[in-house]
């Protein structure tokens, strides 16, 4: 076979070149290692002829590329002739690059790169192949695996992401048995049958696990109201959408595998927690089973409790035991002998058992046959395509009907909207143009990223319209007027869509019109959008953002206005974050980021608010909650006291010291920045520390007081006397605060 294709090939320093068959306006790239190429040759062209007769052109590039530097460089060349590159598959044996330095372009991830070993500190992206304008400084080589490559962002970097074009890997596991080869060839013919259907984007199916969002209701209830907007056809019908809940079986993992097997279904998302090789679905307490289904022998929440318990007790020794077991047999009023060894050796194996029918794992995946073309997992750890074997690569190289799943190679953060444009899919968007406009340093797809489903319209020119808004993504990503026409539109995911591809380059009155679009809108998407978009592209009218947000009917704004409130620091929204924690009890995710946003304001102004609101209150007990709730803000008050009194301890241990200056990443007290400036500027400080703090100054971009720190920072980094690696960190602070 390769000798037969060997006409068509053009020689690179890397190896063959296949370029597209014809004239197109854009084109993808297949990137593959040789070994892989003449195994499935076949299937890789009747990929890349596929692709072609939807008017897509296609160029293969087949080597071996012992570092990423070269493939990088080589896809750089491409990417810089017409037509326009925009998007590529990485192919089997492709060096995996693992980032570090780089934790602000992640949604949650925040390791300590010098305390921890550096397979586990580092994070694993693809950015540094689709994102061409990073920049990177060689560290080092696996010493376990020398295909995975250590890099680290260079300070004069740019410190966002902004991928050129959208990227994905086809990436069997090595450890499902079967080769590798073998599974790409299968995987690749069910591509191929994929993007010869007509699929319409009309049935979805949405689960929830144990412990997502604080297990909250609300935020289970109202996503379903924004998912309606965003696809709207599969809303038509009984069997068009689902929305699922561990509640609903204490071992949803079975009824789950019977609704993945099910035939038909164009989208599956699980929100859940996760590790590379689990799905987590039910907790250590899962609600009873009502309807006395599923598995066979479970009695009811009791035996799940108690084997939990005793499960954890196992995995304990020592002191850590004993302080557990005292723990839940006061908190549980256990019999004293709950924990006796007898009790433990006899329910050891029945306890593994039950156990195991609470979660997803690797060797659960690998007997099933999903059928859903589209899975997301919105959840840590799924996406790690550097392990062996990974959830998302499961779902796809098992069998079945999918071929493009999303996941994440890190820890995600919960509250991030990661159904942001979603909607993009039901109008026949390419999933890779969606993932391009929300992606993080973490997030990946695995498969197909240029499968797309098919908008359910009468329509003739129904097929034109999805050609046109693709190519719109693709080559007019920068023309302000294309993207203000699609805002005339009266659906929900083109307004959008139009609001988040404005900001790449805003039109006069930007910042005005996202905050009309936030107060006015009756759509929950387009209002979320509208508030993404003043927090990541203008910074303008935040606090009035803000107010109106803490006020949105929808939960997922309310909570994003609760938790941006403690990043901003304005005292106008004391009142209403106060109110949040006192009266939405039935919000327990937006209560959870007002409760965390408070401590970052006066606690003079706290104390008053609180006063003022309970005494006006139906509550029952005004005075003792009040009480109650100023005691835990001075409590907080006075922990924050004791961090920032360590920050400033000369003579404590630096490591301490470090530590306590780090958590500022996540809790940006504007109250403390005087002081932290102080540190800052001492130049008979410890660099390090001064270093970490210089970090750490540079995650309060939404401050009030940002530009006090970024003065501090350029009078700091202008002096003579300050050491080389502190004025390296000041710079790349500097670029993070720029809007």
């Amino acid at each position: 076979m390769v000798y037969l294709l060997a006409t068509f090939f053009t020689l690179t320093a890397a190896g063959r070149f296949i370029p597209e068959n014809g004239r197109f306006e854009t084109r993808f790239l297949i990137v593959i290692d040789t070994e892989s190429f003449e195994e499935v040759s076949k299937e890789v062209l009747a990929y890349k002829t596929v692709l072609e007769e939807e008017g897509l052109g296609v160029v293969v590039m087949i080597g071996n590329w012992d570092n990423p530097e070269t493939l990088r460089e080589e896809i750089r060349q491409i990417y810089r002739r017409k037509p326009v590159m925009e998007g590529a598959v990485f192919i089997g044996d492709i060096p995996v690059v693992r980032l570090r330095n780089f934790q602000h372009a992640t949604t949650a991830f925040k390791m300590n790169e010098k305390e921890f070993p550096i397979e586990e500190s580092s994070v694993t992206s693809d950015r540094f192949y689709d994102d061409l304008d990073l920049e990177f400084r060689f560290l080092s080589v696996d010493e376990k695996n020398p295909r995975h490559f250590y890099y680290e962002l260079t300070e004069r970097s740019p410190q966002v992401v902004e991928s050129e074009f959208y990227s994905a890997r086809m990436l069997p596991p090595s450890d499902m048995g079967e080769g590798a080869h073998e599974q790409l060839g299968k995987y690749l013919r069910k591509v191929v049958e994929a993007h010869r259907e007509v699929n319409h984007a009309d049935r979805i199916r949405f689960f929830n696990g144990h412990g997502y969002n604080s297990d909250c209701l609300t935020a289970w209830h109202n996503q379903q109201f924004a998912i309606r907007e965003q696809f709207p056809d599969a809303f038509r019908t009984a069997d068009g959408n689902a929305f699922y809940n561990f509640r609903q079986d204490p071992f949803m993992k079975y009824r789950l595998y019977e609704r993945l097997q099910a035939p038909g279904t164009d989208l599956f998302v699980f929100h859940e927690h996760g590790a590379f090789d689990t799905q987590y679905i039910n907790g250590p307490y899962p609600a009873p089973n009502q309807l006395g289904m599923g598995r066979e022998g479970a009695t009811g929440p009791l035996e799940i409790l108690s084997a939990s318990l005793r499960n954890s007790y196992r995995r304990y020794s020592g002191k850590r035991r004993e302080a557990f077991g005292k723990k839940v047999m006061n908190d549980y009023a256990l019999m004293s002998g709950f924990f006796a060894p007898e009790r433990l050796d006899s329910t050891r194996v029945s306890d593994s058992l039950l156990a195991a029918g609470i979660n997803m794992v690797l060797a659960d995946i690998g007997t099933l046959h999903p059928q859903p073309r589209i899975t997301i997992f919105d959840a840590c750890y799924n996406g790690s395509f550097h392990q062996p074997g990974y959830v998302a690569g499961y779902h796809i190289f098992v069998g079945g009907k999918t071929v493009v799943t999303q996941g994440n190679t890190v820890n995600v953060l919960q509250d991030k909207w990661s159904m942001e444009l979603i909607g993009m899919l039901a109008e026949g968007v390419r999933i890779g143009f969606w993932q391009k406009e929300i992606q993080t340093l973490e997030s990946h797809l695995i498969g197909d990223p240029t499968y797309r489903l098919l908008p359910v319209t009468n329509e003739d020119d129904a097929i034109n319209r999805v050609r046109l808004l693709n190519r719109d993504l693709a080559l007019n990503r920068h023309k302000s007027g294309v993207w203000q026409d699609y805002l005339q539109s009266e659906n929900p995911n083109l307004q959008s869509l139009a609001l988040k591809m404005l900001s790449h380059r805003p039109p006069k009155g930007y910042p005005e019109l996202l905050l009309r679009y936030l107060r006015e809108s009756p759509y929950y998407s387009v209002r979320m959008q509208a508030l993404q978009r003043i927090l990541y592209s203008t910074g303008s009218y935040l606090a009035e953002a803000l107010l109106l947000a803490l006020d949105d009917s929808y939960e997922l704004i309310r909570r994003n206005g609760a938790r941006f409130a403690g990043y901003h620091g304005d005292d106008r929204l004391i009142a209403p974050l106060v109110e949040t924690v006192l009266f939405s009890d039935e919000s327990q995710r937006v209560q959870y980021a007002a409760q965390g946003s408070l401590p970052m304001f006066s606690l003079e102004k706290i104390r008053e608010e609180i006063g003022r609101q309970t005494a006006g209150s139906n509550l029952t007990k005004p005075d003792e909650v009040a009480g109650k709730m100023t005691a835990y803000f001075e409590g907080q008050a006075k922990r924050y006291d004791r961090s920032l009194a360590v920050m400033q301890d000369k003579g404590a241990d630096p490591k301490e010291r470090i530590s306590a200056i780090r958590f500022l990443r996540n809790y940006n007290n504007h109250r403390q920045v005087p002081s932290l400036l102080t540190i800052l500027k001492d130049q008979g400080d410890e660099t390090e520390v001064r270093v970490v703090l210089a970090e750490a100054l540079g995650w309060f971009r939404w401050s009030v007081q940002k530009e006090t720190i970024v003065q501090a920072l350029k009078e700091v980094g202008k002096n003579r006397a300050t050491p080389q690696e502190l004025r390296d960190e000041i710079e790349q602070s500097l670029v993070r605060l720029r809007f």
